[in-house]
C-alpha cells in the first residue's frame, strides 16, 4: 500500500510540475508575443509612458542600492533605447546608464541628493514593419526630498515661518543656485525633520544678520549652502530650540529626565562659514543633549578670540544656565555621537578661553540611557583651533567612549591630550596625524603629553602664531574653496588631512 501510494503521489507530482512548466512556458510566450508578435504591424510606435510610480529602490546584496524603472509593454515594439543621466549641474551631465533592452524594467546605480534625467525610446520592430517611436519619453527624477524653492530676495526667516508645513514626514527648503539671501531674524523648525539646502554646483550665499540664528528640534541637514556669519551676533549658527515640547524631554526616549533630546541627526554637509564669531553649533538654553551631530565636507572659518562668549567651542554643549520645565537648574548636556570628516576648521585670532568641542560634563549617564559614545575625527584640517586653550574638554573617560582619530594636521593647536583621555576606547595610528606648535601652555604642554597620538611636523612652515595669523585670512565666499588653499608639505601632512588640499 505505501509503494501504491508513493507512485501515485509520484504520478500526480509529476503531473502537476508538468501543468507548472506548460502555463509557465505559455506565460513566457504570451509576453513574447506581446512583445514582439504582436498584431500591431505597419505601425508608428511611440514611447511609453513614465511617472514617479515607474521608480523604484531596490536594496543591492552589498548594501548599496539601485533604481528600478518600470513601464507598461508597448504592443509591436522591438525593444527600448533607455537612458540616463546626472544632471545635478545641467550644463556638465554624466551618463549613468545608455543601452538597449529587451524588457520592460532596467536598473541604475541609486546615488543620495541626486537628479536625474532619465529617457526610454520605443524602439522599431523590423518583422513587423513598426517604426520606432519618433521621441523619447523623458523624465526628471529625483532622490532628493521634495522642497519649497525660496525665492532670491526673500528673508529665509520669513519665507519659513509662513510656509513651515505641520508634518511628520521630512520636508525640504532649497535656495536657487548662485543666490544672495539674507537670514535676519530667528528660524525655528522646531520638531519637524528638514532638510535646508542650496544647489550642490553653483551654491548660494546666505547673510546672517545680527540676530540671525537656526533653530531645530528635530532632524536637520544643513547642504551646499555658503553661509557669511560676519554680522551674526546669536551664540551658534544653529542652536536647539528655546521652546521645546514636552514630548521632547527624555523620558519620552528612555533617557533620564531634566533633559530635552535632539534625537535625529544634526547634519552640517559640503557647506563653509564665514567668520563664525561664538560656535558653529550651540546647545542652546534648556537642558538639552544631541545623539548625533556630523560636519562633512565643511570649510568652517572662525573669527573667535574668546571675548564674547568666553564658553563657546565650535560643537559646544556648554549653556549658561540650561532650565527644566518647572525652573530648576540643570546643567548637563552633551554629543553622544561627534563626526567630523574631510573638513577643515581654522581660526584668524588667537583664543586662550574656547575649545573645539565641549561638553557640561563627561559622565553620559546623566543625559543619556548609557555611557556610551563616539568622535569620529578623520581626515581634517585644524589651523589654530583653538591656539592657546585646549581642543576639548569634558570627554568621557572610560573605555565606552569610542575615539577614532586618523588622517589629521593639527597646526598650533593646543592639548589634544584633553581630547584624548587616556581610559577612552582609542582607535588611532600616531603616524597618520601630524602636529605642530610653539605655543606652551598653562601645565608646560606644548600639544600634547609626548605625542602620545600624533607625529610632530612643520606642515607650513610657519614657526610663530603672528606669522601664521598673517597668513590665514577670512573666506571669500565667492572663489573656489573660499579663496585659501591649506596644502601641506610635509612628508606625512602632505599626505593627510581635508582631502581638497591634496589635489
Amino acid at each position: 500500500m505505501r509503494k501504491k501510494m508513493t507512485r501515485v503521489g509520484l504520478f500526480c507530482m509529476g503531473g502537476l510540475l508538468a501543468l507548472a512548466a506548460i502555463v509557465s512556458s505559455c506565460a513566457k510566450g504570451f509576453d513574447s508575443d506581446e512583445t514582439f508578435t504582436s498584431t500591431v504591424r505597419d505601425s508608428q510606435l511611440a514611447s511609453p509612458t513614465l511617472t514617479q510610480s515607474s521608480f523604484a529602490s531596490k536594496v543591492n546584496a552589498d548594501g548599496s542600492e539601485s533604481v528600478q524603472v518600470t513601464w507598461d509593454v508597448v504592443p509591436g515594439a522591438g525593444g527600448y533605447y533607455c537612458h540616463v543621466d546626472n544632471v545635478d549641474d545641467p550644463a556638465n551631465p554624466v551618463v549613468v546608464f545608455d543601452g538597449n533592452v529587451d524588457g520592460t524594467s532596467f536598473l541604475f546605480d541609486k546615488a543620495d541628493d541626486t537628479k536625474y534625467s532619465v529617457s526610454v525610446k520605443t524602439l522599431g520592430n523590423a518583422k513587423l514593419n513598426n517604426k520606432e517611436a519618433t521621441d523619447a519619453t523623458v523624465f526628471a527624477y529625483s532622490t532628493m526630498v521634495p522642497a519649497q524653492v525660496i525665492p532670491v530676495g526673500t528673508d529665509i526667516a520669513d519665507f519659513v515661518k509662513s510656509h513651515l508645513i505641520d508634518t511628520d514626514d521630512e520636508q525640504a527648503f532649497e535656495l536657487q543656485a548662485n543666490g544672495n539671501y539674507t537670514l535676519n531674524s530667528e528660524v525655528d523648525f522646531g520638531t519637524h525633520k528638514v532638510t535646508f539646502r542650496g544647489d550642490k554646483i553653483h551654491r548660494p550665499i546666505v547673510t546672517i544678520g545680527y540676530d540671525g540664528v537656526i533653530r531645530t528640534g528635530a532632524g536637520l541637514k544643513i547642504k551646499w549652502i555658503k553661509f557669511d556669519a560676519t554680522e551674526q551676533n546669536s551664540k551658534g549658527v544653529v542652536e536647539c530650540s528655546n521652546n521645546p515640547p514636552s514630548t521632547l524631554e527624555g523620558p519620552n526616549f528612555g533617557f533620564p529626565d531634566k533633559s530635552y533630546i535632539l534625537y535625529d541627526p544634526l547634519i552640517f554637509e559640503d557647506c563653509m562659514f564665514k567668520n563664525v564669531k561664538m560656535c558653529l553649533f550651540y546647545i542652546g538654553e534648556k537642558a538639552w543633549s544631541a545623539v548625533d551631530v556630523r560636519i562633512v565636507n565643511c570649510i568652517v572659518q572662525l573669527d573667535n578670540d574668546g571675548t564674547k562668549f568666553g564658553d563657546a567651542a565650535v560643537l559646544c554643549c556648554y549653556g549658561q544656565t540650561c532650565y527644566y520645565k518647572d525652573g530648576q537648574s540643570w546643567g548637563s548636556s552633551a554629543i553622544r555621537n561627534v563626526t567630523i570628516k574631510n573638513s577643515t576648521i581654522y581660526n584668524i585670532k588667537s583664543n586662550a578661553k574656547n575649545r573645539m568641542i565641549r561638553f557640561n560634563r563627561n559622565n553620559f549617564t546623566s543625559m543619556f540611557d548609557s555611557a556610551t559614545g563616539s568622535a569620529t575625527l578623520t581626515d581634517n584640517t585644524f589651523i589654530m583651533t583653538f591656539s592657546d586653550k585646549e581642543f576639548a574638554n569634558n570627554t568621557p573617560n572610560n573605555a565606552a567612549y569610542t575615539i577614532t582619530f586618523n588622517n589629521n594636521v593639527l597646526y598650533h593647536c593646543a592639548r589634544l591630550q584633553k581630547f584624548l583621555q587616556g581610559n577612552c576606547t582609542i582607535i588611532n595610528s600616531k603616524d597618520k596625524n601630524v602636529s605642530y606648535t610653539t605655543v606652551t601652555t598653562g601645565d608646560g604642554a606644548r600639544f600634547n603629553n609626548d605625542f602620545n597620538f600624533v607625529t610632530e611636523e612643520d606642515a607650513y612652515g610657519y614657526a610663530d602664531v603672528d606669522a601664521i595669523k598673517a597668513w590665514l585670512k577670512p573666506l571669500d565666499l565667492t572663489q573656489d574653496n573660499g579663496g585659501v588653499n591649506f596644502k601641506a608639505k610635509g612628508a606625512i601632512s602632505s599626505t593627510i588631512g581635508d582631502p581638497r588640499w591634496l589635489q
